[in-house]
């Protein structure tokens, strides 16, 4: 499992776990270490609001707990809207460059240490220019009225 959190200025740490992920995994090696560690020293005046995909997991009553219980806010989400997601073009980006790499990754730790390499090289001027396509997502699933977009 692999898990990334982008916004308009930042990108955490890339975060990997053998296996499914579970709540209490998702918690003790994502939420805990990496997004309210983040949160608790972030810059702006206020906290940031944080997003994910809805993913069993992320829902589960622990988590939900955890996130209230550390003051934070998640911005409610449709599920099945990956259209709207900037992060899954970053997650495009990071294939595409998994797969020309030269010699090819042969073994899981190979596909791990490749995925932390790329994950560092996604710039922030990439990040912004997917972030910054926000608007122009949104009115594309209003004008599909939630259907397919090019997005």
């Amino acid at each position: 499992m692999v898990w990334g959190c982008i916004s308009h200025d930042c990108k955490l740490d890339l975060v990997t776990i053998r296996g499914n992920l579970t709540g209490d995994q998702y918690m003790r090696h994502v939420l805990e270490p990496v997004v309210v560690t983040h949160f608790d020293n972030h810059p702006l005046a206020t906290r940031p609001v944080y997003m994910d995909d809805n993913a069993r997991p992320h829902r589960s009553r622990a988590v939900v707990d955890y996130l209230q219980n550390n003051a934070v806010t998640t911005l409610p989400w449709p599920a099945m809207s990956s259209d709207l997601n900037p992060l899954e073009h970053v997650w495009d980006i990071l294939g595409r460059r998994i797969q020309a790499l030269q010699p090819p990754v042969q073994t899981l730790r190979e596909l791990e240490a490749a995925l932390h390499r790329e994950w560092l090289q996604v710039t922030r001027e990439q990040i912004r220019r997917l972030t910054g396509g926000m608007r122009r997502r949104v009115d594309a699933v209003i004008r599909a009225r939630g259907g397919f977009t090019l997005y």
